[in-house]
């Protein structure tokens, strides 16, 4: 095992915590990690997407209450869109102008959170554009693999329970990672990447199992609601500053 690989499962180990509370965590944090660690986009998704695959899986099929009806348009619009974005990845120019918006989103989103009339006024906009939304969080998903960034914003906008808004962003991240694993080996033809990287599904799973799961069951509705505005937050603050730099 060469230093190189043992500091992307240190960073996988990490960031399986976060999604072993959030649903997400590996590709929102775990991306801009990679890349300021000297690998291409392609090759962080080689990484990142196995064990991030492997904790949506785990959490979505044990899941003992808080399984919500999922929207359609997830598979209708969201996916294709997902499909189109990573084909287009190699084209960097559009990117950062989406990383912004997506930070700016998920800023205000975090401020809208503290408010309960904005709130109303949020979850009123996201059932009325709900096709467009997903549209547009896939085309985001797969050319910046943050997506992740919308669908935290539609997940607490329609959900208050802490297993409810974990449950549909695991499922959606399940399936995220079906369609972007299958463009890279079907249409980018990347299959060593994921076949020489067994470890890390392994090790998020048992950072998932043994950590992960014990600090989200202890937690209260409240506390993971203030935590998850944090997460969004901070989340954009890191995307903005990725713009910036």
């Amino acid at each position: 095992m060469t230093p190189d690989y043992l500091s992307i499962l240190v960073v996988i180990a990490f960031f399986s915590v976060v999604q072993s509370m959030f649903g997400m965590g590996l590709l929102i944090f775990g991306t801009p990690t990679l890349l300021l660690m000297g690998h291409d986009f392609i090759t962080t998704l080689g990484y990142l997407l196995p064990p991030s695959f492997v904790i949506s899986f785990l959490q979505v099929f044990t899941i003992g209450r808080g399984r919500t009806t999922i929207s359609r348009y997830l598979y209708l619009l969201c996916l294709p869109g997902i499909g189109a974005g990573l084909w287009l990845a190699d084209s960097h120019s559009l990117a950062p102008w989406i990383n912004m918006l997506v930070g700016i989103t998920l800023l205000l989103s975090a401020l809208v959170r503290y408010w309960p009339p904005l709130q109303r006024l949020l979850t009123a906009l996201l059932d009325k554009h709900l096709p467009l939304y997903h549209l547009i969080m896939g085309l985001t998903h797969g050319l910046t693999n943050l997506g992740g960034a919308l669908l935290a914003v539609l997940a607490s906008g329609q959900n208050r329970d802490k297993e409810a808004i974990r449950y549909t962003v695991a499922h959606y991240y399940l399936v995220f990672g079906c369609v972007q694993m299958i463009v890279l080996v079907a249409v980018i033809g990347h299959t060593n990447i994921l076949a020489n990287n067994i470890l890390a599904p392994i090790i998020a799973a048992l950072v998932h199992l043994l950590i992960g799961r014990v600090i989200f069951s202890r937690s209260s509705n409240q506390a993971y609601s203030t935590a998850l505005n944090m997460f969004i937050a901070a989340y954009g603050i890191t995307v903005l500053a990725q713009f910036w730099s």
